[in-house]
This record gives structure tokens, C-alpha cells and sequence, in this order.
């Protein structure tokens, strides 16, 4: 019978993959010169799985280094626009990078970027997820709907469970890093312990 992850297993996979690399992402995105976040873009796109979704084709018609057609979209985008209404922005960001790369489906990877350079209030869409909460293929106003259902049906637990990450250090992958002051600073934070729901959906779609 296919099985999940705990939320406890996947509160510390999330940690590590935070120590490992997202926060590297997150704080060059924030704070790097261009040639930084374009090697971060690509290290990510990686990582995520969706640099196939980005034909290098495209960049090389136009002459360009790889990724900066994204970097030019997402670079100068702020909380703020997507506040009122996370879903439609997005969509309105997906279609600018999809233009730039022969009209391919991206939303995935754009809600992944986004993620990475605004955390909140953007949703990760992924495959997986989706499977497990049900919705249909693209339909980004329903996957966020369930979404959030479901995260607040189980938000408690997360919670408490992420509470008690600290306590945990000497399993972090990257103890100098990863100290106990750390890791409570990062796991009282809402955009943790939604992360921590999208490792348990991740898990929960690839079983089934």
C-alpha cells in the first residue's frame, strides 16, 4: 500500500534542503550581483528539475547568456504585486517567460523562481503536489484553493512538530550553519512550515 512521509521526516528534510540550497538561493536572488543570480538560476533550475522546460535554443538566437531572459523578468518583481492576487500575477509572470522560450509550459518553474525570489505569498506548483491534492493539470486557481484547505487542516501539526526542530541540531546536515538559534529562527516561519507541507504533498504524489 503506498505510504508518505511524517510531517517530522519531512520538517527535517526541509531543513536540510533549506541549509543545503535554498537559502544560498534565496539570499543571492536577494543580494548578488548578475552573474550571480544567473549561476544561481541555473543551479536551481537544476536542482528543481525544470531547466529542460528552457530550450537553450531560445537564448542563443538572441544571443544571450543562460537564464537571462528570466532573470530580466523575475529580478525587479517585489511582494507587493502579488498580494492581491498571487495566482493571476503569476500567470501574468509564467506568460512573459514563456514567450521567451518558443511558448513552453513554465508555470512550474515559475512558481519555483518566484518561490525562491519572494517566498511568500507564492505557492510552489509541482506535479507531485498536484497529484496529491487532486487537481487538474494548469489549473493554478484550484491547486492554490486546495492548497490552502489542506495546509490549514494540518497547519497545527506542522507547527508543532517545526517547533521542536531546534532540539534536533545534531541532525542537521550543516551544524556550524544550522545552530540551534538558527534553525528555531527559520522554523517559526510561516514560509517553513508550508515548505514543510509541500516535501510531505511532493512525497505523498510520488506514492500515489
Amino acid at each position: 500500500m503506498p505510504t508518505h512521509k511524517s510531517f517530522e521526516y519531512c520538517s527535517l528534510h526541509y531543513l536540510n534542503q533549506w541549509l543545503t540550497y535554498d537559502m544560498d538561493y534565496c539570499l543571492t536572488l536577494a543580494k548578488g550581483d548578475e552573474s550571480e543570480k544567473l549561476a544561481i538560476l541555473k543551479n536551481a533550475g537544476s536542482f528543481y528539475r525544470v531547466a529542460r522546460n528552457l530550450p537553450t535554443e531560445h537564448e542563443e538566437e538572441e544571443g544571450v547568456v543562460r537564464y537571462k531572459p528570466v532573470l530580466d523578468i523575475i529580478d525587479c518583481l517585489e511582494r507587493s504585486q502579488f498580494e492581491k492576487n498571487p495566482v493571476e500575477e503569476i500567470l501574468k509572470i509564467a506568460e512573459k517567460i514563456s514567450s521567451k522560450y518558443g511558448g513552453r509550459n513554465v508555470l512550474s518553474l515559475t512558481t519555483k523562481f518566484l518561490w525562491i525570489k519572494i517566498k511568500q505569498p507564492i505557492l510552489i506548483y509541482d506535479s507531485q503536489a498536484r497529484i496529491a491534492l487532486g487537481t487538474k493539470n494548469g489549473d493554478l486557481d484550484a491547486y492554490y484553493a486546495k492548497w490552502r484547505k489542506e495546509f490549514e487542516s494540518n497547519k497545527e501539526e506542522i507547527v508543532d512538530v517545526c517547533s521542536k526542530l531546534p532540539d534536533m541540531n545534531k541532525y542537521a546536515i550543516n551544524q556550524e550553519i544550522g545552530t540551534k538559534e538558527v534553525i528555531k529562527n527559520i522554523s517559526d516561519e510561516l514560509w517553513f512550515h508550508e515548505r514543510v507541507f509541500d516535501i510531505f504533498l511532493w512525497s505523498k504524489g510520488q506514492n500515489g
